[in-house]
């Protein structure tokens, strides 16, 4: 069953989610075909990352489902940022901040019980990522919603967060084909299938970051 799910749900749906994140990349952004090519990258995201939860449930593996509902919350929130008009928040956000601090509690308390936890560190380190990205949701909510560069922003990293881990995940399939894993790969393999491919996407965010904060910064000051 969790070999179903992986390769006629799961895989799929990560495929089209890279390819429709590298048409609304290179999109003009703010026009009918990057927010086309968004819609469906979240969407195929959302669908690939249950379906990740689901397969990871059933092979036991607790940190897979951890990592899947923290990717699911940065996958939301940053359709959030953009799907409301600028300066407006609401109920969706409120469940969302629910949904992070429920995920920071559940992650720090699997930490405490390290003894029988593999990677405790794992889980800590996430649980301090999600309360800081609590305090981003509160803050957010507390302004009644960003506008501008700062919503933006916080859209394009949380994008960019999400897509990282998409493509970390294509590249373990693409491993497993293989029949390898990460320990037993040659270096050359090791820096083609993952290195590269993942390196390129931090650029690429990065890229952008600096653009709408340095270089476009009058252009996405009004966005909305």
């Amino acid at each position: 069953m969790k070999d179903i799910i992986v390769w006629a749900i799961h895989t799929p749906t990560g495929t089209l989610a890279l390819v429709t994140a590298v048409v609304a990349m290179f999109a003009r952004k703010g026009r009918a075909r990057h927010r086309k090519a968004g819609s469906w990258f979240t969407v195929s995201m959302m669908v690939m990352l249950v379906s990740g939860i689901a397969a990871a449930y059933l092979k036991d593996s607790i940190i897979d489902m951890m990592l899947g509902a923290f990717v699911m919350y940065t996958v939301f929130t940053a359709w959030l940022a953009v799907h409301h008009k600028k300066n407006e928040a609401g109920l969706l956000e409120v469940i969302a901040l629910i949904w992070v601090v429920g995920f920071a509690i559940t992650a720090f308390s699997i930490s405490l019980s390290w003894r029988g936890v593999e990677s405790p560190l794992a889980y800590l380190i996430w649980g301090g990522l999600a309360i800081l990205c609590a305090f981003g949701d509160i803050r957010n909510l507390y302004l009644s919603g960003l506008s501008g560069t700062q919503r933006i922003i916080r859209h394009v990293w949380r994008i960019g967060f999400s897509l990282v881990w998409a493509a970390l995940a294509f590249t373990d399939k693409i491993v497993k084909m293989l029949g390898a894993n990460l320990k037993t790969m040659q270096e050359e393999q090791l820096l083609l299938i993952v290195a590269i491919p993942t390196m390129a996407i931090l650029i690429t965010i990065l890229y952008w970051i600096a653009k709408i904060l340095f270089f476009s910064h009058k252009r996405f000051a009004g966005y909305g």
